[in-house]
């Protein structure tokens, strides 16, 4: 069976890595690095926290449009504070 040329200059490219798996993720160092840092974030939140972020990753996977519009929003009430300050910073609590 013939293959078209792009797809065959695919495979001889990525010599049977799959083609969405980034290069950084052979480096055993740099996959450690990360899950140790994923565990302390983990570990300094709250149980809230940590499925209030996996319910927003799941909907940023199967809902992208919805996620942006959240990202959006949050960002617009960030420069409105932003804005209310005035550079002053809140008091710490």
């Amino acid at each position: 069976m013939l293959m078209p040329w792009h797809t065959m200059v695919e495979v001889i490219n990525h010599q049977g890595k799959g083609h969405m798996e980034p290069a950084h993720y052979n480096n055993v160092l740099t996959a450690e690095t990360g899950r140790q840092g994923g565990l302390k974030r983990a570990a300094r939140q709250s149980a809230e926290e940590r499925s209030a972020l996996a319910r927003y990753a799941a909907k940023a996977r199967w809902h992208p449009r919805e996620a942006q519009a959240i990202r959006e929003r949050a960002q617009e009430i960030t420069n409105l504070v932003k804005q209310a300050l005035n550079g002053k910073q809140l008091p710490l609590v």
